[in-house]
């Protein structure tokens, strides 16, 4: 292939790239629409601090939710810790009698 091909080629794939990357590259038709209205108060200055925040909204959700269980667990279980008997200071549990209640010697 001579050079003045593989330049064109490339040029002709850089074309066909650059205007097919930006429409598979919107975020959702709605975003998209709502960037050319200025019907909200604000203008269009306060369109991307509102990308901004619903965003970081998005992002903490989740950990927000994952970390709300975590302590709702480890709440639980100091509950149950605490509330469970202490054992004793020896570790062990009080020695059984040999002795039935019903047997005389």
């Amino acid at each position: 292939m001579k050079p003045f091909a593989r330049i064109l080629l490339v040029l002709v794939a850089v074309a066909i790239a650059a205007s097919l990357v930006p429409a598979a590259a919107s975020a959702c038709p709605l975003c998209k629409d709502a960037k050319s209205d200025t019907d909200y108060a604000g203008g269009t200055a306060s369109l991307p601090n509102g990308f901004y925040y619903s965003i970081l909204l998005m992002v903490c959700a989740p950990f927000a939710v994952v970390g709300a269980l975590a302590a709702r667990i480890a709440l639980a279980r100091r509950r149950l810790r605490l509330a469970s008997p202490a054992p004793d200071s020896e570790g062990a549990s009080p020695p059984l009698s040999t002795e039935s209640a019903g047997s005389r010697p």
